[in-house]
């Protein structure tokens, strides 16, 4: 895409859409650390959650599935397993760690984009993409400071998690053109609730009903599954694969914020530089570019 000579939307929709996305799922590690193991045990709110919304996308989108062909299926599934396989290690790895400190290493996320890259295509990213990745690594370095306690099984699950995350956000950025987004988006998350009901036997199901337990999982659904994921896989049809990473290495932002307000996990001062750097690192993403000779992107 020629940024410089597209439409607004065409040019900064996408990547609006993906950073409205983060905020949803900043917001969501503080939700999942207050409800998960108390109201609800872990595998019946994944499953809850994915079944929920894939109900929501069958009956108002349902009929998109049949723009697919066979192997959009098959790759639709293929993001599902991906999916199922990162928020199990998330939500778990969030029974053992801080919302904060899980949100800095699932935002390492966007780090392994280029791994990824690296591995398929044997192809760097261009340099200002590799020195504002490292600037976001560091960035999210800082956030976690000197209290932000040892590497703890939690933490492991987490960066599980985000390894995978990257291969989905690299995943996405390969078959995102090729097929009906909201049709993808539905076979996804169809899938996820499918290998998320798969566990549920191996747990004590239990639910509390309550305000709060339908808000979590009303939130949980329609922002941060439907509505993120579905704005995701539209967005990287019109965006790069680096691009997208770097716009998701705001989400640990977003869920600093909301735990300081909530869960009264407040910044200090190195946490807060961090915090800078992470947006910085964002924004140089989107002006180096426009500094640089115009150059095919991802």
């Amino acid at each position: 895409m020629n940024r410089e000579s597209s439409s607004w939307w065409q040019v900064y929709l996408p990547d609006l859409l993906l950073l409205l996305s983060t905020v949803a799922w900043g917001l969501s590690f503080t939700i999942l650390k207050e409800i998960i193991g108390g109201p609800i045990s872990l595998f019946f709110f994944v499953f809850l959650r994915f079944f929920f919304s894939a109900i929501f996308l069958l009956i108002f989108f349902g009929k998109r599935l049949k723009m697919l062909n066979g192997d959009g299926i098959k790759s639709g599934i293929f993001l599902g397993v991906l999916i199922f396989a990162g928020f199990i290690a998330q939500t778990m790895g969030l029974s053992y760690t801080t919302a904060s400190k899980s949100a800095f290493v699932t935002g390492l996320s966007a780090i392994f984009v280029p791994v990824f890259m690296l591995i398929h295509r044997r192809k760097l990213p261009e340099s200002f993409m590799l020195i504002a990745l490292l600037l976001a690594t560091l960035g999210m370095f800082l956030l976690t400071g000197p209290a932000g306690g040892e590497f703890n099984n939690g933490d492991i699950l987490t960066l599980l998690c985000a390894i995978i995350f990257g291969g989905q956000i690299y995943y996405v950025s390969i078959i995102a053109s090729k097929y009906d987004s909201l049709g993808l988006t539905t076979v996804e998350i169809t899938s996820t609730a499918i290998l998320a009901a798969m566990l549920l036997p191996f747990e004590h199901v239990h639910i509390t009903i309550s305000w709060g337990t339908i808000s979590a999982l009303t939130f949980m659904t329609l922002f941060a599954t439907v509505g993120g994921l579905t704005a995701q896989i539209w967005a990287q049809k019109r965006t790069p694969a680096v691009r997208a990473g770097l716009i998701f290495t705001a989400e640990p932002v977003f869920a600093y914020l909301f735990a300081s307000a909530i869960l009264y996990e407040h910044f200090n001062s190195i946490q807060l530089f961090g915090a800078v750097i992470i947006i910085l690192a964002v924004l140089s993403s989107e002006v180096f570019p426009r500094l640089l000779p115009a150059k095919k992107e991802l």
